[in-house]
């Protein structure tokens, strides 16, 4: 791994939607497949090392994230290369986030203040957490896409089952738990630290506070319309898709029999390039209400029969990926409100002499 004049010595691999990802060794070549080591689907060249990520949001797709790989051990597997969320707006927010948590849990024990210090430790951890569970999940997208389109001609549309599929299940299954602790984290934050509700560490709990003796703050509003069912809130709905997969049945048998789907998107260039899809109920609080009931048919025939010609639509059945990556998003500014409520202001990390106890090994990276 040799830096090229201008260009740090870092590979960077950009996971795409779908499972596209590109690839950037150092210098202005810029490699994307379908799938991590895929057949090749676009090359460009960049003029800078800064502009990849501009460079890849031109052609009309959305990032999810960026891994950086800085060293040799990382290349080797030997340590963990970083991986950052992209939000489209606000860049690398997620971490940005997490890092703003760790100083609040900071200065918080510097103060004796332990209840601030611990839900805001737990949140600087749901924040990092989430955020390595959706790299899993791209991750587990780009093995998919790479097996399927590997040897084979892309079709604009196919249903389809492998043995990647339940690594992918297993994925979607745990970003939504994962992110459901965050979620209520977030609320035990609120809970005790906006609106003085003891005893309150969920966000079920919250809401219920808040219908039963309301508050003009306009906190309260935005988590109430969130939480909305009447409303679509986007709370409500992530709650619901995920009481459903936790509670009533995994997402490949929630509504019947499921497939991986791989479909096509036509980018800035017109080039038709292959994406996986994972489609989620659009009906998920009936479809809730119904397995809350017993099994969905009555027969055998029943299930082959409404899993038969049916063909998935993104705009209705949104895509597990995307949609889990926009939930991080919202969960992440709604974080950033809440970290301005914070009693006790982050303050910066810094360790000094006083902070050692004992000798201190550096292992450089070769």
């Amino acid at each position: 791994m040799t830096a090229k004049p201008g260009w740090h010595n870092v590979v960077r691999i950009v996971w795409i939607s779908g499972g596209v990802v590109a690839v950037n060794n150092p210098g202005p070549e810029v490699l994307i497949t379908a799938g991590c080591g895929g057949p090749m689907l676009v090359t460009l060249r960049i003029p800078t090392y800064a502009s990849l990520l501009t460079a890849i949001r031109e052609l009309d797709v959305s990032i999810i994230g960026a891994t950086f790989i800085e060293g040799t051990e990382e290349a080797l597997g030997l340590r963990r290369p970083q991986f950052r969320a992209f939000n489209t707006d606000e860049g690398w927010l997620v971490e940005n986030m997490h890092q703003k948590w760790r100083q609040i849990a900071h200065a918080s024990s510097q103060r004796d203040e332990m209840q601030l210090m611990d839900v805001a430790a737990r949140v600087a951890s749901g924040l990092s957490y989430s955020e390595m569970r959706l790299q899993d999940l791209a991750e587990a997208y780009s093995v998919q896409l790479r097996s399927c389109t590997h040897g084979n001609a892309i079709q604009e549309y196919r249903r389809f089952k492998d043995t990647n599929s339940p690594a992918v299940y297993k994925a979607i299954h745990a970003l939504f738990w994962e992110m459901a602790v965050l979620r209520d984290t977030l609320a035990e934050f609120a809970a005790a630290f906006c609106f003085a509700r003891e005893g309150v560490t969920t966000l079920t709990g919250l809401t219920r506070s808040l219908r039963k003796a309301p508050s003009s703050d306009d906190l309260a509003r935005i988590l109430l319309g969130a939480t909305d069912e009447t409303t679509n809130g986007w709370l409500s709905v992530f709650t619901s898709y995920r009481n459903l997969f936790t509670h009533s049945a995994p997402m490949e048998q929630a509504a019947g029999v499921a497939f991986a789907v791989q479909d096509t998107r036509v980018i800035a260039t017109k080039q038709s390039i292959p994406q996986i899809y994972y489609p989620l109920p659009s009906n998920v609080s009936e479809l809730a209400r119904r397995r809350s009931r017993g099994s969905l048919f009555k027969t055998f025939k029943e299930l082959v029969d409404a899993c038969s010609g049916v063909r998935h639509e993104r705009h209705s059945e949104p895509d597990a990926l995307d949609y889990l990556r926009g939930c991080l998003d919202q969960l992440v500014l709604l974080s950033t409100l809440l970290a301005d409520r914070s009693p006790i202001k982050p303050k910066l990390i810094e360790i000094n002499s006083n902070d050692i106890i004992g000798g201190i090994q550096i292992s450089p990276m070769q």
